[in-house]
């Protein structure tokens, strides 16, 4: 009894007689150590995949950053194009204008030096005589010395005034045309300058990422076989030609400065005389780089007559009360002729040899040349600008345990390889340039893609199957 309470009393696990006990302490720790290092391994793994993770989140996202980026300046340099075209039309306008009120101030004061045989201070004044009642009023104002004298300082203060216009619109049309210019020569080194700028904005203080210079696809430099935009002149600038004389054109009194007054005639002229005064004006682009403006008066009238068969109409010779005419560009004197008055039913030959003096002629280079899409992207409907770029970051950069982080496996754990397929990670984006009007026209028509209306938006789009196949190339 007393050797069995001896044996309650020591703890078997001591006991001397109990040796297999003895021999397994410790198998609880080779154990451990295999979780502990299977642990630290899926540690590792874990670390290494949530890294790897992040890093490629933030290169696709700037990789979209920088696409959209690229695709802003796009819109933008399209942009700039379409107000400086606008811009250079606006000049032509200005000088459309200008040349048409020296050409109309011009015939005003011819017609005030002419209008005295018609005798409208009179009681005898011919177009009361001839019933014309609007033109009455006019003659009648124009027969004062006063206002003739007027009419002829305001025709030298408007000429000069609308000369300095035109020089002005001049130099302004140069300095656009050469904003046009600068702009297209430097927008490729600064589109690739704010790439990597962008890109390394987002990687601020944390490594170095890669913008490739040569994108998947440029449709900048190569729509179709050809940039996207182009520069016309010469002969090219027709559709300068059709915007810039729509545009004049808008301003009546440029397209058309006409009216006349009709005296009723008896039916054949058999008891009193009739007449028609005709106003005539007009301004037009000839060529490429003339514009013409021309301006007449006169008095076309009838007085009964008799003939072999009877009671006829026999014709006045027709009276020319005044004229004016105004040229912008070099030899526009040489093409100066009747031909735009005479479709516009003047029929007044203007005096080439006034039209011709030098103050009629001002220095005007012509339409400007200027920059709008390229045939192919004008013969598209919708015609949309696509850039695809690449960006790459080398291992190095990662902060992974094989990249640039501190966390390494050391030891036994050194036999982990969790390495990238390849030496950098890379990532595609796309961006997308379209032409949109942000309100539909008032007249219910589609408004076209041009360099003439400011309407071009980006967006990102899903990157082509074939710019994915050629990013893996790289």
């Amino acid at each position: 009894m007393a050797s069995l309470k001896f044996m309650r009393a020591v703890p078997l696990r001591l006991h001397p007689r109990f040796p297999a006990l003895q021999r397994e302490r410790g198998q609880a720790l080779i154990y451990g150590l295999f979780v502990l290092g299977a642990g630290l391994v899926a540690l590792f793994f874990l670390f290494n995949t949530g890294q790897l993770s992040a890093e490629k989140s933030k290169l696709v996202n700037t990789a979209d950053a920088v696409a959209y980026s690229a695709g802003v300046m796009h819109a933008r340099a399209l942009n700039f194009d379409a107000y400086t075209n606008r811009a250079l039309i606006a000049n032509e306008v200005l000088i459309a204008q200008a040349v048409s009120i020296a050409a109309w101030t011009r015939h005003v004061a011819t017609h005030a030096e002419n209008v005295p045989v018609l005798g409208c201070y009179s009681q005898y004044a011919v177009p009361i005589a001839l019933r014309l009642v609007e033109y009455t009023a006019v003659c009648f104002a124009l027969s004062f010395d006063l206002f003739g004298q007027g009419a002829h300082d305001i025709d030298r203060g408007a000429r000069g005034i609308a000369q300095q216009v035109v020089a002005a619109s001049e130099a302004a049309k140069a300095l656009l045309q050469g904003a046009q210019q600068s702009m297209a020569a430097a927008f490729i080194p600064a589109r690739t300058l704010l790439m990597q700028q962008v890109a390394d904005a987002n990687y601020a203080g944390d490594g170095a990422v890669r913008v490739d210079p040569l994108p998947l696809t440029d449709g900048y430099l190569l729509f179709e076989g050809q940039p996207f935009v182009k520069s016309y002149s010469g002969e090219q600038r027709e559709r300068f030609k059709s915007a810039a004389v729509s545009a004049a054109y808008k301003d009546g009194f440029v397209e058309r400065r006409s009216w006349s007054d009709r005296s009723q005639p008896d039916v054949n002229c058999r008891l009193l005389p009739g007449a028609e005064f005709k106003r005539r004006g007009a301004t037009a682009m000839v060529g490429l780089d003339q514009w013409h403006a021309l301006d007449t008066a006169s008095l076309h009238s009838w007085r009964p007559g008799w003939g072999w068969l009877g009671p006829r109409c026999d014709d006045n010779p027709e009276l020319a009360l005044g004229y004016g005419a105004q040229f912008a560009g070099e030899g526009a004197h040489d093409q100066a002729d009747a031909s735009l008055i005479a479709a516009r039913d003047n029929p007044v030959a203007l005096s080439l040899a006034d039209a011709a003096a030098a103050d009629r002629i001002w220095r005007y280079s012509g339409l400007p040349g200027f920059a709008d899409l390229s045939a192919p992207a004008l013969a598209d409907a919708d015609p949309r600008l696509k850039f695809a770029i690449v960006l790459t970051r080398a291992k190095a950069e990662i902060r992974s345990s094989d990249g640039a982080s501190t966390i390494r496996p050391d030891g036994r754990l050194a036999i982990y390889q969790n390495q990238l397929a390849s030496d950098r990670l890379t990532a595609v984006a796309t961006s997308e340039v379209f032409f949109r009007r942000p309100q539909a026209r008032a007249d219910g028509k589609a408004e076209l893609a041009s360099l003439f209306n400011p309407y071009w938006q980006v967006h990102l789009i899903s990157t082509s199957a074939q710019d994915v196949a050629a990013a893996m190339l790289h």
